[in-house]
């Protein structure tokens, strides 16, 4: 969706609320409940702001990237203390790092002979 789309989207939803919510006697009686679950103008409101949370939701989750770099303590520990209980998948989902990260982290930390230096 281009910023031009999300723009008229949200240009709507004010109109909306300038032309309807505002003169709107329920609305200013009581709390938003209503304008929730019964009215057609909130209904309609809640259908455009989905198609921007779908919009934002997919782009944050395309720039979630996996962890890079330097190893902390607390990851190092972890990953030692887990190699047995859970799989390189779990560890990699926990410690949000690539497969081959968790793998390789644990054959150096086998090769210097676990993780005294942590400790």
């Amino acid at each position: 969706m281009t910023k031009e789309e999300k723009k008229q989207i949200r240009l709507q939803i004010i109109k909306l609320l300038d032309t309807h919510c505002s003169s709107c006697k329920e609305r200013n009686e009581r709390k938003n409940s209503l304008c929730l679950t019964d009215c057609p103008i909130g209904k309609q409101m809640r259908e455009l702001s989905s198609m921007l949370e779908k919009e934002s939701i997919t782009v944050s989750e395309m720039e979630k990237t996996k962890k890079k770099g330097k190893w902390t303590n607390e990851e190092e520990f972890y990953l030692w203390h887990h190699q047995h209980i859970l799989t390189i998948d779990q560890l990699a989902e926990k410690l949000d790092r690539d497969k081959k990260s968790i793998y390789n982290k644990l054959w150096q930390l086998k090769k210097r002979g676990g993780i005294q230096h942590v400790v």
